[in-house]
């Protein structure tokens, strides 16, 4: 396998982008973990205003909250924020936003799910228990102590394609794997900083609240995840991503600068 010094000139000499063309279809990211009691409910004004509006992507509703990803044009998106902001719940909702050429999704979807982001533990409740949130600085500046353990809390798939300097692979195949890992190798560091990550945010919330439960104390986690560091970061010659950063939809990938890409993972 190419090391990551490597796979990253490579990336650099070889990228491929859609940076040249008009980026007017706006790509939302969003979570909140909260007791929806009537989420079962939620389901179908959430997609027919989607559908109304023409608007692509997933929403996720479970009974601890509601988590998606969806697209549209800046006018259709904006109305929408402004739909889901209305819902008593969903008044302070945050949105990351990134840009591209085209929709990367295909239709529009809103789904019932146990888990909102499934680590299969019951009782795990990120509004009590989550790990310290570190903004990207401060995580720039954290996961340099070589002190601290840098946790990917994503699957080894994404990790091969693009993580932080010196971070750790869980070698995972999806995150219900991920207590599994932390029952093997780092039950022993308890004593230690723990800093983690993932893409937008979520899978941290609930891997830093597993790490809590566990009797960890020095937890803390990146918050926004890897697109609000790269949007931080973004043109900076320091920053300490390498490679690319794996999205769900059909851009696959994107590159420091945000950028859809069309990335050759590197071989065994």
């Amino acid at each position: 396998m190419l090391s990551f010094a490597a796979f990253n000139d490579k990336i650099r000499s070889e990228m491929v982008t859609s940076g040249k063309k008009m980026k007017d279809i706006v790509i939302a990211a969003f979570y909140k973990f909260i007791p929806l009691d009537d989420f079962e409910a939620l389901r179908e004004p959430l997609l027919e205003k989607m559908q109304q509006l023409g608007l692509k992507g997933t929403i996720i509703l479970a009974e601890e909250g509601i988590n998606g990803s969806f697209a549209g044009t800046r006018e259709s998106m904006a109305e929408y924020y402004q739909f889901l902001r209305r819902h008593c719940c969903f008044e302070d909702l945050q949105f990351r936003e990134t840009f591209d050429d085209k929709n990367p999704f295909e239709k529009a979807k809103v789904k019932l799910r146990k888990e909102i982001v499934t680590l299969g533990i019951e009782g795990i409740d990120p509004r009590t228990s989550a790990g310290e949130y570190l903004s990207a600085q401060e995580w720039h500046e954290l996961i340099q102590n070589p002190n601290v353990v840098v946790v990917d809390t994503r699957n080894h798939y994404e990790y091969t394609l693009g993580t932080f300097q010196n971070a750790v692979n869980p070698d995972t195949e999806n995150f219900r794997d991920f207590p599994d890992y932390v029952e093997k190798h780092l039950m022993d560091k308890k004593d230690k900083t723990i800093a983690m990550f993932c893409t937008g945010g979520i899978r941290c919330e609930k891997s830093t609240a597993y790490l809590k439960s566990k009797g960890f104390e020095k937890v803390y986690h990146l918050q926004g995840g890897i697109i609000q560091y790269l949007q931080a970061k973004q043109n900076d010659d320091d920053s300490l991503w390498q490679g690319y950063c794996f999205v769900f939809d059909d851009r696959v990938a994107i590159d420091q600068n945000l950028n859809r890409v069309y990335p050759q993972l590197p071989q065994d």
